[in-house]
């Protein structure tokens, strides 16, 4: 049975865990249950009725399905969710210009540049968004998940073993005892070769990562991550009940 211990947070954007007692075929599972199965809002069509902006429909269509938008877990899920755009220049057109007739379901990120007017070009429209997976389209991922092995310090002489890391690896925070406070914030892996040179052993196990987490929406990155482990959880139940 795998576990997960928090190693780090940063906001609530960023999450860092570590994962033991698991395996790289269920790391990746939980890495692309985050990455294309977790469902969110995005904008999926719009209807223009003015656009004299340099920007072609399609460009500008694009642009605004790209938009984050906030999540809310009780939509049901067959919802529409109306927005709107109405702007003349000179001005720059930002994300925060769309307006949602929902309470719940707005625009996540206002400060995304869409377009840029010239005097008297107007851009005018109406967009709906609809829930979907980033499986479908890549405009509903709603989060980024990555992982590595993870690592353990060894060497004989732990005193200069501590120097060595910290000249090879200046953002370690790295105890007496050789154990890492912020694995998250230095690639060991990377100096491995270097480290050993050193007399640092860096030891990994096929059962033990480090896991990041980031979110791209209202929902913290620690949610994302329960919600990745609950559709898991529903698919494996799904799969014990297929009978062959």
């Amino acid at each position: 049975m795998a576990a997960i211990s928090v190693v780090a947070r940063k906001g609530k954007e960023h999450l860092w865990v570590k994962l033991t007692e698991a395996n790289p075929s269920f790391a990746n599972a939980l890495r692309r249950a985050i990455l294309a199965y977790l469902p969110s809002f995005a904008i999926d069509e719009v209807h223009f009725y003015e656009n004299t902006s340099p920007l072609y429909n399609e460009y500008v269509s694009h642009r605004v399905g790209l938009v984050p938008l906030t999540w809310e877990e009780d939509v049901a899920d067959d919802a529409r969710i109306a927005f709107s755009l109405q702007a003349e220049g000179p001005c720059t057109v930002y994300s925060g210009d769309l307006k949602s007739t929902d309470e719940v379901v707005q625009v996540f990120n206002t400060k995304i540049p869409l377009a840029k007017l010239g005097e008297k070009q107007k851009l005018r429209f109406d967009a709906f968004a609809v829930k979907g997976i980033a499986r479908q389209h890549a405009k509903f991922q709603c989060a980024h998940a990555a992982y590595t092995l993870w690592c353990d310090l060894k060497s004989d002489k732990k005193a200069k073993a501590v120097e060595a890391v910290k000249e090879l690896l200046p953002r370690a925070e790295i105890s007496e005892d050789l154990v890492l406070k912020n694995p998250h914030e230095v690639d060991v892996l990377s100096l491995a070769d270097q480290l050993a040179a050193a007399g640092v052993t860096v030891k990994t196990k096929d059962d033990s990562f480090l896991f990041r987490v980031e979110s791209y929406n209202n929902v913290s990155a620690s949610q994302h991550l329960k919600r990745a482990v609950a559709l898991l959880s529903q698919k494996c139940g799904e799969l014990e009940d297929v009978k062959v």
